[in-house]
């Protein structure tokens, strides 16, 4: 009788992984503030370059540099934390598994977001017409409004991508590695 040798996922693994989702944490959601500090540099009647680097670019630009680096660099904060001479006893196929399962959940995570958003959309824009209904007669969407709307649905079809194909794209971030 063979015996069966079970895989798990060793530490180096784990921890790699866990880097590279945090990281990829790190910059949907600054990503996802570039339109709040947009609005916030509007609303403060802002005009010059200067101020749209210090209202937009700076509070948005570590966050989405420390993400990718930890995406593109996850062995080297590991090797920090562990031993270099301890060997991996794990196949790459267990954590190919998890880092799908890692996508996964990111998209999920993104449609949340995106459907939120697309939510808080509508209501105020419905909400805005139902105010000015006095003064405008037809149904008005603002440019920045539709800017909103649109950039949401991609945000939609981009979380819907990554979830419903999330073996695909760990296959192009394999390709993309190579």
């Amino acid at each position: 009788m063979l015996e069966e040798k079970r895989k798990y996922m060793d530490c180096r693994q784990l921890s790699n992984l866990l880097i590279k989702v945090s990281g990829i944490v790190i910059i949907v959601f600054a990503v996802t503030a570039i339109p709040g500090h947009i609005n916030s540099f509007l609303y403060q009647g802002q005009d010059t370059l200067a101020k749209f680097a210090m209202w937009v670019i700076f509070p948005l630009i570590a966050p989405i540099i420390v993400g990718l680096l930890m995406w593109s660099f996850p062995g080297t904060i590991t090797n920090r934390i562990f031993d270099k001479n301890v060997e991996s006893s794990e196949s790459n196929r267990v954590a190919e598994e998890i880092e799908r399962i890692a996508v996964t959940i990111l998209g999920l995570i993104l449609l949340f977001f995106a459907l939120s958003d697309l939510a808080f959309n509508f209501t105020y824009i419905y909400f805005t017409n139902k105010e000015n209904a006095t003064v405008i007669t037809s149904f008005r969407i603002s440019p920045e409004d539709w800017g909103h709307i649109v950039g949401t649905i991609v945000g939609i079809v981009f979380a819907l991508t990554i979830l419903l194909k999330s073996k695909g794209v760990i296959l192009l971030i394999k390709r993309l590695r190579a």
